[in-house]
Formats: C-alpha cells, structure tokens, sequence
C-alpha cells in the first residue's frame, strides 16, 4: 500500500533531526523520492512543503532542496521529547476515546467515507521514587486501541514500548513541538508544582520504522527534575 502524505512527512523529517541528511544536505529530486516511496508527485510536494514551511529545507529554483535545520539545536530536545525514562512507574490517570476530527483522519491516514472513527486517549503519570516526572497524554489511531485498553493501570513499561514490542518495529517521536508553559491548576497538583510554576511541554507524533503513526502525543515535565539551558553557540541542552 503506498505511503500517505503524513508518513511521508514523518520518514523524510526522521531523516533531518537524526542527521542522517546533514543541514546542508542536497536531498533527492521530487521524482527519486516519488519512485523511492512509490507515492506521487502530490504527495511528496506536500511533505517537502511541509518541511520548508517548518524551517528544515530550503529551496532555490534550478539547484534543488537543502537541508536548513541544525540537528545540534534539537540533539537534547529530541531526546527529551522521545525517551521515556528507563525506570520509574507508569500509572494511568484517564483513559477514554473520543470522537476524530477530520483533521485527525488526515494525520493518522484514516479512510473519511467509513463513517466516524474514535480515538483512543490515555494520561498517564510517570513517577521514580514516588516523585511525579512526566504527565503524558497519547491520542491513539483506532488502529492500535486495543492497546490502550490492555494497559495496565499501574506498570514499568510506558506505551510506546508496548507497541513496539508487539509491532516488532522501533516507536519514534518525530514532529516535534517545544514550548515553556504554565500548566493548569490540575496539571500542577499532578505533577507536584506549586501554582504559577512554569514547566516544559512538548507535542508531536509517535511513528513506527515504517512511517505509520500511531499516536498524537504530548508531554508535560516536572520543573524540579528537568532544566533547560541555552550555552555557547546557541546550543540548547538539558541539564
């Protein structure tokens, strides 16, 4: 089945922000990136717009695109919005489902003439030590709800490594969004903060090896444990 727009996307950003296409890097032409993903020319014109209105590419007419992003200005980000942390406990604060939009069909590559399609959400609150860390909120393609639903309401293995393991496909966090906020009164009391306290947010999507996503996701980090810096050469890092 070919590839939609949004994996596409996914697969090519992947390629960015793990240096695997350098920031100066001429990336293929629109018809070897067609015959590579066996998608059209629509479609892979979509993701590299995408891309350039994001800021990682950049175009120059007669010479191609070039990859623009520093992967050294996301290196600690990425790793940030990606891992969950290797110990702790999971515990789930709400599950439910919800009804997509058509906006969300579109991000999970769901058919729109098969009627109403319902997302899977679950919360879920890491803690080590006791000691609240990351609020995580995952909306889920009804394809891999059953999964939500499996979970265990206490547990040391946060989702994405339950997918992966039943997928036997690597979950990657791509597309990410970063953003210092001042978490609702509930979000405070979750994670511990006091009132006022600004924290760490970060929004993107989950996706497996072969590009299919399988969650909309968002996190918010506890201020006590997790700080960020900027340091010499712009470089912004957690310390």
């Amino acid at each position: 089945m070919a590839l939609k727009f949004k994996s596409v996307f996914a697969l090519l950003h992947m390629k960015i922000i793990s240096g695997q296409w350098p920031e100066g890097y001429k990336i293929p032409t629109e018809m070897e990136l067609c015959e590579h993903f066996e998608v059209s020319r629509v479609t892979i014109r979509r993701a590299l717009d995408g891309l350039v209105a994001q800021g990682y590419l950049t175009r120059t007419r007669g010479r191609g695109s070039y990859v623009e992003f520093r992967r050294s200005l996301l290196g600690s980000v990425r790793g940030l919005a990606l891992d969950e942390e290797p110990y702790g406990t999971y515990t789930i604060v709400e599950r439910g489902r919800l009804a997509a939009t058509a906006v969300d069909m579109d991000e999970f590559g769901l058919p729109h003439d098969q009627g109403s399609q319902m997302l899977y959400h679950v919360r879920s609150l890491h803690t080590v030590d006791s000691s609240p860390t990351v609020l995580s909120d995952y909306y889920v393609s009804p394809l891999y709800g059953s999964f939500i639903d499996d979970l265990e309401e206490r547990c040391e293995t946060p989702f994405i490594d339950v997918v992966a393991k039943a997928t036997g496909q690597r979950c990657h966090f791509t597309t990410g969004k970063l953003a210092a906020i001042v978490a609702s009164g509930e979000v405070q009391e979750l994670l511990g903060l006091t009132n006022g306290s600004a924290s760490l947010w970060c929004r993107g999507y989950c996706c497996l090896d072969d590009g299919t996503v399988i969650a909309r996701c968002s996190k918010i980090f506890n201020s006590l444990f997790y700080e960020f810096a900027i340091e010499g050469g712009s470089e912004l890092r957690l310390v």
